[in-house]
């Protein structure tokens, strides 16, 4: 069996893939990659400081067990950790790292995932995701030394295994780069879906007194989420949407598993894709915080951010999926804000990584600093960028039906999409088929499910279902 890590961490069903013994032996790889990496120092100390790791875990089924053999891997090989007390999002996690100047963070999760999943996330120093280059060292390292273990216990007295809550480092992060007290000003109605999930009731004590009110659903933990996968995308979010209409509420937020992707609920009931989110707060960073740097896109993220940010003097870098490639670029660029298109958004300033709640109050504060509804803040970069319209598929293909599909679409791509001249291909990520009015067609292998995402994008509402559609046929014919 091959243990190979996709967009974001190792990810594998439980009890096929995602064991124990699997889990041990990946933590192993991580240790011996951390013991040829150069150790940050503190300043003013003579030499690197020790290796110290924290682990956190979400609310899948043993995620603290899984957790607990990490800390005995690393205590195994002289390494000290910090155990979470509690289920925590991915980002405090990153934000610990960074708050306390550990060597790394590890996160059990599967975040989005359905039940029947568990993963591992990696986080380096700066609190971002795994490079490239670490992942490619941890795999190579896979099954090359004996894992080496001590018990929970024992290394719970020898002092290399604590226990700690990051809750309220994390939270006073967020209070940091967040102006809370104005959104507090403010009689917003916000409902909140936790979607049993680690952001729990967060966002609710984060803005508690004041005129705003903070409503969660969904908040406690469940290990099957329901009976959904807990991504915050259109489809999962039809309670949500209902409830915020019901309400009368200003916005409904969802959080994913592990909190670090967010899904927007407008107050008629209408999901906002992340590429809307990403342009609503590129553009309050800019005109209200006078933030300037490069703005970073994944390949299947909107073209409103293309026409944003050239509107506003900005550079734009397109990416491959996954915030691996654009927690990178915030270390090595002047990098402003990155997103992708399945909530992701990270803004440099706070943490060179993705995190739903900070992301979800950001949009609050762009609300609040305005004075204006979330819908009126969106139709104004409509009427200056375009409306445009995105839609996704996600198809279960055999392995020859993927290879062949996409050596179809290398060799021989459409030259039309649903009418439209096609004007470039991109291959960055996939495939991506671009038309001359600025419609896409993009196929790409998941890094995290064994399916084939469609994605697609027009100015033209009435053209979406016939991209969709051709794509689903470009996909399944033979």
């Amino acid at each position: 069996m091959t243990i190979t890590f996709g967009t974001e961490g190792w990810r594998a069903v439980m009890a096929e893939e995602f064991t124990g013994e699997n889990v041990r032996l990946v933590t192993q790889a991580i240790a011996d990659h951390l013991r040829q990496r150069p150790q940050p120092r503190t300043p003013g100390a003579a030499r690197p400081q020790e290796i110290c790791v924290v682990v956190g875990h979400d609310t899948r089924f043993l995620s603290d067990h899984f957790a607990r053999a990490i800390c005995e891997v690393l205590a195994g090989n002289g390494m000290a950790s910090v155990v979470t007390d509690r289920p925590v999002p991915t980002c405090a996690v990153s934000r610990y790292v960074v708050a306390k100047g550990l060597s790394a963070g590890l996160m059990v999760t599967a975040s989005h995932n359905p039940a029947i999943y568990n993963g591992l996330k990696v986080k380096e120093a700066s609190g971002g995701s795994a490079t490239l280059e670490t992942v490619a060292s941890i795999e190579r390292r896979l099954g090359r030394s004996p894992v080496r273990r001590l018990p929970f216990d024992e290394a719970l007295t020898a002092g290399l295994i604590r226990r700690d809550n990051p809750l309220p480092i994390f939270l006073r992060g967020i209070r940091s780069h967040v102006d809370v007290a104005a959104i507090r000003r403010r009689p917003l109605r916000v409902l909140v879906d936790a979607m049993h999930g680690t952001s729990h009731r967060l966002i609710e004590e984060l803005l508690r007194g004041g005129r705003c009110r903070v409503r969660t659903i969904h908040a406690q933990p469940d290990p099957l989420f329901g009976g959904q996968a807990p991504e915050p995308i259109a489809s999962r979010l039809r309670e949500l949407s209902f409830l915020v209409r019901r309400s009368r509420a200003s916005i409904g937020i969802a959080n994913d598993g592990d909190a670090d992707r967010l899904g927007v609920i407008g107050p008629d009931g209408t999901w906002l894709n992340p590429g809307q989110v990403l342009c609503i707060l590129l553009r309050h960073l800019v005109e209200v915080r006078k933030a300037t740097g490069t703005v970073v896109k994944t390949v299947s993220n909107t073209m409103m951010i293309n026409r944003l940010t050239a509107a506003l003097g900005l550079r734009l870098v397109e990416v491959p999926v996954g915030f691996k490639h654009i927690a990178k670029l915030m270390l090595t660029d002047d990098v402003l804000i990155g997103g992708e298109e399945s909530g992701g958004i990270g803004v440099t300033s706070y943490l060179p990584e993705r995190d739903g709640i900070y992301t979800g109050l950001l949009v609050l504060e762009a609300m609040a600093a305005r004075g204006r509804t979330l819908l009126t803040l969106l139709r104004e970069l409509e009427q200056a960028y375009g409306r445009w319209f995105y839609g996704r598929r996600d198809l279960r293909l055999r392995p020859s039906q993927v290879e062949a599909l996409f050596q179809r679409l290398r060799s021989a791509p459409p030259s039309t999409l649903a009418g439209a001249p096609v004007a470039s291909v991109n291959t960055l990520d996939g495939v991506k088929v671009i038309g001359r009015d600025d419609s896409w067609l993009l196929f790409r292998r998941s890094g995290t499910e064994p399916v084939v995402r469609i994605y697609a994008e027009t100015p033209q509402p009435r053209r979406l279902p016939r991209l969709l559609e051709l794509g689903v046929r470009l996909a399944t014919s033979r």
